[in-house]
């Protein structure tokens, strides 16, 4: 018996053609109302297509995504079908890049470079451009920006009421009805990223910062307007150059406003969440991409200056600092902070006290600095004690013991009077009392400890 085979391009144009035939009817049975037999139809093409999509010609895929995100619409999964929508919405837009394979004359459509870059590299080739040739889209704008503002209105309520993640879902449906519509409107991923963001869901508010960031959006929007018969009026950008130039016209008073940009928020925020999560590489070459473009952000330059403090680059951060005093005189937090840095040398002791000091002119009630002024009074006290108590009770030891006690008190009387300065404007910070408690005991100063031991236990 002579042995039958089927050859790879016969087999697949049998199983592309077994498709586009279920597909039509699922499409002829979705516009004739029967929506339950299109859904069926559908749901038995979606494993086949899905696996081998590029071989589907333009007009049957626009009609597969048009029933399927129907289909799923039909079912209340609204994100579902917003985001089948959003690609029919690129399907139709085009360009659609339509290669064939020489071997085995099969055809391939995509709508990227990298997908036509991956496909000649499989043996496909004969690029040519086309369209899908439909517009089926537009038969469901109309439905999907009813869904939209239902659903951001709702998400509206429920981030005003406090219930962030189901905010922040329901904003980011709204993003994609917006997309599926053919007119993707970033506001909504942004407000989904704010709820999640204050929902504590960092992963999911990081992942949609960075694409914002990515898109290059900014918030910026302009607004026109004029009185009409002594009523504020909006007009589009048209209407408003139209009317504006125009002398007779029934409008006056227009005014143009743009809404200031977010695009700094967008790289605090997500640097702000890396570096909770202590990914402070990350969060550092975010912050010098966003400084490229925001060279003069507060908040960009002062979250740098930590990262580079944080990623071991001290010296990075220390000139950050003094670049940032050069600038803004009475900046106190970052003479504050150079402070802090000189601190940990005891060869830069002198430039901590007067970086402190230079603090406390431009903000006297700073009481972080006075208490740092005092940790530097106090920094030999750890040393001191332990010599202490290494001594033995012989009389020669009893004589070290006393010297370096007298050393210690001598030490705690320079300390006092920042300690006091600090627990002035700092009355309720428990580090100041319990360093004022030391202070006291070491001093001997009863009545003191005493008070302090009672303000304490009534925190």
């Amino acid at each position: 018996m002579k042995k039958i085979s089927v050859s790879l391009f016969l087999l697949m144009s049998l199983i592309s053609f077994s498709q586009e035939k279920e597909i039509k009817d699922a499409f002829n049975a979705f516009e004739g109302g029967n929506k339950s037999k299109a859904q069926t139809l559908i749901q038995q093409v979606e494993t086949t297509v899905d696996e081998k999509i590029t071989s589907l010609d333009p007009d049957t895929y626009a009609k597969y995504l048009y029933v399927k995100g129907n289909s799923l619409l039909e079912q209340g999964k609204t994100l579902e079908s917003a985001k089948i929508f959003s690609k029919l919405a690129m399907y139709e837009k085009g360009p659609i890049y339509s290669l064939k394979n020489k071997n085995t004359k099969e055809k391939a459509f995509v709508l990227t470079k990298a997908e036509v870059e991956k496909l000649s590299s499989e043996g496909f080739s004969g690029l040519k451009e086309t369209k899908s040739g439909t517009n089926y889209l537009q038969k469901i704008i109309p439905v999907l920006e009813q869904k939209r503002q239902e659903i951001s209105n709702k998400a509206t309520s429920e981030y005003n009421a406090k219930q962030y993640v189901k905010a922040g879902d329901d904003f980011l449906e709204s993003y994609y009805l917006t997309k599926a519509a053919g007119k993707a409107d970033n506001i909504f991923k942004y407000y989904s990223a704010i709820s999640y963001h204050a929902a504590e869901n960092n992963t999911k508010a990081l992942e949609l910062y960075l694409e914002l960031l990515n898109d290059g959006y900014t918030g910026k929007t302009t607004t026109y307007t004029a009185l009409q018969n002594g009523k504020r009026v909006s007009l589009s950008e048209e209407q408003y150059n139209l009317f504006k130039s125009t002398p007779s016209s029934e409008f006056s008073d227009f005014k143009k406003e743009e809404s200031p940009s977010v695009e700094a928020d967008l790289y605090n925020y997500a640097i702000s969440i890396l570096i909770s999560d202590k990914k402070y590489n990350e969060a550092l070459a975010l912050a010098e991409k966003g400084l490229k473009k925001l060279p003069n952000n507060t908040n960009l330059n002062s979250q740098i200056g930590e990262l580079y403090y944080q990623t071991g680059q001290t010296d990075k951060y220390i000139a950050k600092l003094k670049e940032s005093v050069q600038k803004n005189p009475n900046d106190y937090v970052s003479y504050y902070n150079l402070g802090v840095l000189y601190s940990k040398d005891p060869q830069t002791m002198v430039q901590a006290k007067e970086n402190y000091n230079q603090a406390l002119r431009i903000k006297p009630d700073y009481a972080a600095a006075y208490l740092n002024l005092a940790a530097l009074l106090l920094s030999p006290d750890k040393e001191i004690v332990e010599k202490m108590r290494a001594l033995g009770s012989t009389k020669a030891d009893q004589q070290k013991y006393d010297t370096l006690l007298e050393k210690r008190k001598d030490m705690f009387k320079q300390a006092l009077p920042y300690l006091e300065k600090a627990y002035g404007y700092e009355n309720k910070d428990k580090g100041i009392i319990q360093a004022l408690k030391e202070a006291y005991r070491v001093l001997q100063m009863k009545d003191k400890l005493e008070e302090m031991r009672k303000i304490e236990a009534a925190l």
